[in-house]
Order: C-alpha cells, then sequence, then structure tokens
C-alpha cells in the first residue's frame, strides 16, 4: 500500500470521526483524495447526503408542527433551554384559541385548520423580527419575546385580536375569530422557575377567557337542548370559580347522564382528556392508586346508589407527571327533580404540591402540615392528632443503607395510609415522625384508629433476606379547638412520643 493510499484511507476516517462528533459540517473533499479512493468518497458523500436530509426530517417532525410550520412544544422547550442557560429575561404570551372545537364539530375540521391559519398568520404579522411563536397544542400557542415587557406584549395582542374581531364580524366568515391571552415575564438570574412562568401564563390566559371570551352568533332555529344534556352550571361561573385556588378543583357530575364538569386547573394538573368528559367516574377512578382504589369505589358507589348523600375521603391520585399526590375529596348527591337530574357536587383539594410534598413517602412534608394546622385554627372545630415515630431508622440506615432505610418508610407511610381509612390528612413531620390530623372526630374515635395504626404499622419489609418489622410508638392529642399556634401542637406531640411505650419489632444487634 503506496503513501498516498495510506494518507486518503486517513483522510476519509478523520472526516467521519468529525461528523460523528459534530465538529464538522463540511464537505468530504473529494477531488483532493488519491484516484483509486475517489469512487468511494463520491458514494461516501452521496450516503452521507441521504443520512443529513433524513437527520433534518427527523429533526423538523421533532421540532415542528406540521400544520403551521412554526415551532411545536419540543421547539419551544429547547429554544427556553436556550434562553435559560443564557440567564436571558424574556416575556411569554400563553395564546388559546377561542371557540376550535365549535368551529370543528359545526363546520368540519378542514374549516378548523384554516381557522388556526388564520389565527397563527395574525399573531405572525403582529410579532417583533427577535420573537418566536410556537403552536403546542390543538389550539395552543405560546409567543417567546426576548426584548418586549409584560405590557407592550399585552397591548400589542389586544389590538390584533380586537383587528381580528372586527374583520370576521360581518357574517361572511363561518366564526368570528379571537383568542385569549396570558402574559407573563421571568428572569432566569433572578430566581425564577418555568413553573412560575407556565401557571402564571396559563392563569391569566383563562382569566382573560372567561372575561373577554366572544361568543358566536345563534342559529335562529337552534334546538334547546333537553334539560338531561345541559350542563349542569354555567361554564363562566364555574371556571370562574375555579380560577380562586390553585390546588382546589370543584367538580360537578351529572348522574343521570356521566357528563361532567373540571376545572381548567384540574385538567392541567391530573391530565385529564377535557373540562366536560364522560363516564368521569371511572376516568377518576383509573387515576387513583391502585391501593386505594377499592375503598374509593366502595364510597362512591353508596353515593350513586342513593345510600350515602356525603362523601369525604383522602386518597392518592396519580397527577399529570404520573406522580401520585395525596388528595382530600368531599363531595354531595343532590338528588334530582321532574326537570333536574340527579348530580354529585364536590370538591378535591390537592394536598401535596410539589415544594411541599416528601419525596419518600408522597405525603405531605412538615411544611405542609404547618400549613394545615393553621387552617384548622380558623374554624373552632375538635381536632384529633396521631404521632407515629418509627424508631431504629438510623440504624437500618446504617447497617442497609438508605434505600433500606426510605422503603421502611415508604411501607409504613402506605400501611398508615390504610389504617386512617382515608378520613384523616397524613404528614410526614420530620425524619421517621409522622402525624395524622383528623376533623371533627371525639377522642374515641382517635384512640380507636390510634390503636389499629399499633397494630398493624409494624407490619414486616424484607430487607434482603431479612424480614424486618420496624419498632414504633404512637401518641394521641385531642383539641376541642385547636387555638394554638402549629409549632406549640408539634412540640407537645413530639414530648407524647417520647413517654409513649414502644411497640417492640425485630431487633438489630
Amino acid at each position: 500500500m503506496n503513501e498516498s493510499y495510506r494518507l486518503g484511507e486517513q483522510s476519509i476516517i478523520a472526516h467521519l470521526q468529525r461528523l460523528a462528533n459534530g465538529t464538522s459540517t463540511a464537505e468530504l473533499d473529494v477531488a483532493a483524495l488519491p484516484t483509486e479512493l475517489r469512487s468511494i468518497g463520491e458514494q461516501l458523500q452521496k450516503t452521507l447526503a441521504v443520512l443529513q436530509q433524513e437527520r433534518q426530517l427527523l429533526e423538523r417532525s421533532a421540532y415542528v408542527d406540521s400544520l403551521t410550520n412554526l415551532g411545536n412544544r419540543g421547539g419551544l422547550d429547547r429554544h427556553v433551554d436556550q434562553l435559560w442557560l443564557k440567564g436571558t429575561p424574556f416575556t411569554c404570551a400563553y395564546i388559546d384559541i377561542d371557540h376550535l372545537k365549535h368551529c370543528n364539530d359545526k363546520f368540519g375540521h378542514a374549516e378548523g385548520n384554516r381557522y388556526i391559519l388564520g389565527i397563527c398568520r395574525a399573531l405572525t404579522e403582529a410579532m417583533e423580527h427577535d420573537e418566536m411563536l410556537f403552536r403546542i397544542g390543538g389550539d395552543e400557542f405560546v409567543l417567546v419575546s426576548p426584548t418586549t415587557g409584560e405590557a407592550e406584549l399585552e397591548q400589542r395582542l389586544e389590538r390584533t385580536r380586537t383587528d381580528l374581531v372586527e374583520a370576521t364580524s360581518d357574517g361572511k366568515a363561518p366564526m368570528i375569530a379571537s383568542f385569549s391571552f396570558g402574559c407573563s415575564h421571568v428572569d432566569p438570574l433572578a430566581g425564577d422557575t418555568r413553573r412560575q412562568m407556565t401557571m402564571d401564563a396559563d392563569r391569566k390566559m383563562y382569566r382573560y377567557k372567561l372575561m373577554h371570551r366572544v361568543q358566536q352568533p345563534k342559529e335562529d332555529n337552534a334546538p334547546m337542548r333537553p334539560i338531561a344534556d345541559q350542563l349542569p352550571c354555567n361554564d363562566r361561573v364555574f371556571q370562574a370559580i375555579s380560577m380562586s385556588s390553585e390546588t382546589r378543583y370543584p367538580f360537578i357530575l351529572n348522574l343521570d347522564t356521566g357528563e361532567s364538569q373540571w376545572s381548567v386547573n384540574a385538567v392541567r394538573d391530573f391530565g385529564l382528556p377535557s373540562q366536560h368528559p364522560y363516564n368521569s367516574l371511572d376516568m377518576w377512578l383509573a387515576r387513583v392508586h391502585p391501593e386505594d382504589r377499592d375503598n374509593v369505589h366502595a364510597e362512591l358507589d353508596m353515593v350513586i346508589n342513593g345510600t350515602w348523600h356525603f362523601h369525604y375521603m383522602q386518597y392518592r391520585v396519580m397527577d399529570a407527571t404520573g406522580a401520585y399526590v395525596l388528595c382530600d375529596c368531599t363531595g354531595y348527591r343532590l338528588d334530582g327533580t321532574d326537570t333536574e337530574p340527579n348530580m354529585y357536587v364536590g370538591m378535591i383539594i390537592n394536598r401535596s404540591p410539589a415544594d411541599t410534598t416528601d419525596s419518600v413517602t408522597g405525603l405531605g412534608d412538615v411544611h405542609a402540615l404547618v400549613n394545615a394546622i393553621g387552617e384548622m385554627r380558623r374554624v373552632p372545630r375538635e381536632a384529633g392528632f396521631i404521632a407515629i415515630k418509627i424508631d431504629d431508622i438510623a440504624e437500618v440506615n446504617a447497617r442497609f443503607g438508605f434505600d433500606a432505610g426510605d422503603r421502611v418508610l415508604a411501607e409504613s407511610a402506605a400501611c398508615l395510609t390504610d389504617c386512617s381509612r382515608g378520613k384523616g390528612r397524613l404528614f410526614r413531620s420530620t425524619g421517621p415522625t409522622f402525624v395524622a390530623l383528623f376533623d371533627d372526630l371525639d377522642p374515641e374515635e382517635t384512640n380507636a384508629i390510634a390503636e389499629e395504626i399499633e397494630r398493624f404499622l409494624g407490619s414486616p419489609v424484607l430487607i434482603g433476606s431479612l424480614e424486618y418489622q420496624p419498632p414504633i410508638r404512637v401518641a394521641t392529642l385531642h383539641l376541642d379547638a385547636v387555638d394554638r399556634q402549629p409549632v406549640s401542637i408539634l412540640n407537645e406531640l413530639k414530648a407524647l412520643l417520647k413517654e409513649a411505650p414502644q411497640v417492640p419489632g425485630t431487633k438489630l444487634d
């Protein structure tokens, strides 16, 4: 093999390595290769060109919306990642097309696509040169501006929307075109978070929709919906109530038809298919933790068949991220009349927002516990507290590792959830200590649950080949009314635990 041929081979190998490492996008210099390698170089260039084209197509499908040619959700995430890495402040606008479902249902999806493209065109024409628009869902857009402030962007979008409404209100267009929006300014270097940005813009957008959404003209001969098929509450009023709290989710279920109403926050936080799903009981039960599902199903059946008119339970529900969060669920059955359906109406309270959830057990942490005790001070009523301490966790961690200790705590939390029968609010206070809060329980009921916890909470946990039963201490506190600071109550529970006898478990000596 001559020196020229060897150098040519090395040139081809080096070129391929640079492409693989992403350090070069240049083409191979075929003319510089020895004569006997040029045909191989030409074939290699053709193959690389095909691969490059396929890569571009894959990248386009990953980051570009096929209908509008805007960036999609993946494109938005990539763009925001770049701004975040640079620490660049920016303003984002979450934009939601009004009445897209109505357009699709009444005029067909082809007209719906034209409606989307028309609004997309209006938004694009209103953008500044350094701004980017993304379509992240069927009727959802996000506009990102690195230079425009929140108030200025709101004014520009308001002008664009007003022009759209005026241009399509003459009766010639199938739909009056409009959109709702909410803007939020974020500064990564100031400690702002993406979750704050999304929630702020989302909340403002839904508030805008409630206040300003354009109503489509009604047909003169449109038939009235039968009473059983009507939504049980004015949608705008219901959503306005829903916006009053991020972690409280009102719902209304028509027991005769299966139709339901859910808050926009519930749709977002639990990944519900829509605000008005059918068969919503089955939909909700599918999200309930498998260990809690039978009890929840049994209680809801009692409400549906009219045996019970009030329902309250605390149990775990899967959220939109796939994690289980602890929820208080309270509901009332309203019996129907000749003109009104049977309804089930209630409120779900998320006790485990991301920043107050213990990552090991899924229960609320000490911050959530302090907040819950603070809430109980506002309304005078009886309250029962049960404190539980798992002894020897430090020894388990030292001997078997922290994963084993976490498993003991997680299984203890699951057993505590079963023992509380969904009637209390559960928290991991500090370290190996848990606290259960019970509203309106007398001392006898609280003590009965504490005795059940003593019998069942120390269930064996398999650690390697060892069947380990954790030793525990249980203490109760009953108050006619919560009239003290949370710290005072927690200190009293700590003192009671210190004096409580230990329920023995496996000795690790």
